[in-house]
């Protein structure tokens, strides 16, 4: 994929912190002194796209926000409901659980939108 020195801006904010979900308004104003709005949103689609990114609605926030997507449909997210922070749970322990759903209840588990909702280490700290 060809990529732009615009993009590579958007794509290095997702790869520094791909725990963080962003939305659109919020991309918009930390790139707002180099990068246009409808030149950024054309950036996201075309990350998206090409699955670099993906875009999910987070019901916490009850908006859509953009996240780094490092082979997402191979495992499940948590997300904090605190503060919103998102963990790609990649652990044998979780395949095993989605197998069991698989053989014992015949459910096929979509991986890229089953997403477990608690909090954090930081936050349960200071609840």
């Amino acid at each position: 994929m060809y990529q732009t020195n615009h993009q590579r801006e958007i794509l290095s904010l997702f790869k520094n912190h791909p725990e963080q979900g962003y939305t659109g308004v919020e991309i918009v104003h930390l790139f707002k002194e180099t990068i246009n709005k409808a030149t950024i949103y054309r950036k996201l689609k075309n990350l998206e796209e090409n699955k670099i990114i993906r875009k999910n609605y987070n019901p916490i926030k009850k908006c859509f926000e953009y996240q780094f997507s490092s082979d997402c449909e191979n495992h499940l997210h948590l997300i904090c409901k605190q503060c919103g922070k998102i963990t790609h749970l990649v652990c044998e322990e979780t395949n095993g659980f989605i197998a069991h759903i698989s053989l014992q209840h015949a459910f096929e588990v979509d991986k890229l939108s089953t997403t477990i909702f608690g909090l954090c280490q930081e936050c349960k700290t200071y609840a």
